[in-house]
């Protein structure tokens, strides 16, 4: 295969993208979505508001120490004169929770149910038999260690799990999205080139091969040129030290791994089956079943990524590029997982340029009906 007829081939194909408004439109898109997604979190509400309590009363519990001491939710506490500071605070929208201190207190809520009410009372009740202790003569050093002791050790789960998997459903939905898009349009630009005989024109100047590789070159720089336009406003960002979703950066290192492996692949899959119509109608019901195998992959990879089907499909040259992603996000694989996974990706490759290869040199010159792989290949 000549590097310099490829060459051209490239060029050809990527001159006649950039006149195209729809691939300037979808490159747009992704960036201002990209940017936006980057951007939204630094104008909403963090959310991390303390909530607010007020208690009344002589605090000889301590009770305004031990509310300041709780980690989760944070509390405010603040001190009323009586009962009606609370009613009015809480009506303002000021106060969350009131506290009566009395031989038996009262909690003063508007929603009884709430989980900060369970937190209050909680550490209410906690107070009022300390309290009782330390005057029936229990040592109060004693008191405070029985409740240390009693509190349950806690083991949190992967707290930013949910920031995980909402990375990785955004990149493994762009890369399903691209994929499908740039898969129909070089089947579909095999198929025109080949109605209207241009292909021919070209064949007299440019072998097959370097026809079908450039062709998929090409397409694929638009490609690489999309997608880098969605990481952009996210590398910036890092690279200013803003705050990204945990594992962010490294998702989309490894994806673009994937990514260019999978384009690869279904692009060189898209071109040969392209140079099996004869007509430019057919293109699309022609590069059906790599649509629905990018599906399959799709859907496994956002129901099941992490479960044992992800796993297998992780090796499956076909899906390994709409699940590993998701996998890599979520941190369920394994770096020999994702090597095997590589290998055997590129591998596919190399051999579907082969096959492909074949099908569109001897495709391409038969025109007059629809062709079958058995047909070409025999």
């Amino acid at each position: 295969m000549s590097a310099r007829t490829t060459r051209l081939v490239i060029e050809r194909e990527v001159r006649e993208a950039a006149r195209r408004k729809g691939i300037w439109a979808l490159v747009l898109l992704t960036f201002l979505g990209s940017l936006t997604l980057v951007l939204l979190p630094e104008v909403l509400p963090d959310g991390d508001d303390n909530d607010r309590v007020m208690i009344v009363g002589d605090d000889d519990l301590g009770l305004a120490e031990a509310l300041e001491a709780v980690d989760d939710p944070r509390l405010e506490v603040s001190v009323g004169v009586d009962r009606n500071d609370i009613a009015d605070a809480i009506a303002a929208e000021e106060v969350d929770v009131g506290v009566v201190i009395a031989p038996r207190p009262v909690l003063v809520v508007e929603d009884e149910n709430s989980v900060l009410v369970d937190v209050v009372a909680g550490v209410v009740a906690d107070r009022v038999v300390a309290d009782r202790l330390t005057d029936a003569g229990i040592d109060p050093a004693e008191v405070r260690e029985a409740f240390a002791s009693a509190a349950p050790s806690i083991e949190p789960v992967d707290a930013e799990r949910g920031e995980k998997q909402a990375s990785a459903f955004l990149i493994s939905m762009v890369l399903y999205l691209l994929t499908v898009i740039l898969t129909s349009q070089v089947a579909s630009g095999v198929a025109v080139e080949k109605a209207n005989r241009v292909s021919e024109v070209l064949l007299a100047i440019v072998p097959p091969r370097s026809l079908l590789f450039g062709k998929v070159i090409g397409v694929g720089c638009i490609g690489l040129l999309t997608l880098t336009a969605a990481a952009t406003p996210v590398v910036v960002k890092f690279a200013v030290g803003g705050d990204l979703p945990s594992g962010l950066m490294e998702t989309l290192l490894a994806s673009s791994i994937w990514f260019i492996g999978g384009l690869a692949l279904f692009l060189t899959l898209a071109g040969a089956m392209g140079s099996l119509v004869s007509r430019q109608e057919e293109a699309g019901s022609v590069v059906v079943p790599l649509t629905m195998i990018l599906v399959v992959g799709y859907l496994a990879a956002l129901s099941a990524g992490d479960s044992t089907l992800g796993t297998v499909l992780a090796y499956f040259p076909l899906t390994s590029p709409m699940v590993v992603p998701y996998r890599v996000a979520v941190e369920a694989g394994s770096i020999v997982e994702y090597t095997l996974s590589a290998v055997l990706l590129y591998a596919t490759v190399f051999a579907a340029a082969r096959i492909g290869a074949i099908v569109f040199r001897r495709a391409i010159v038969r025109t007059g009906r629809r062709l079958t792989l058995r047909e070409v290949l025999r």
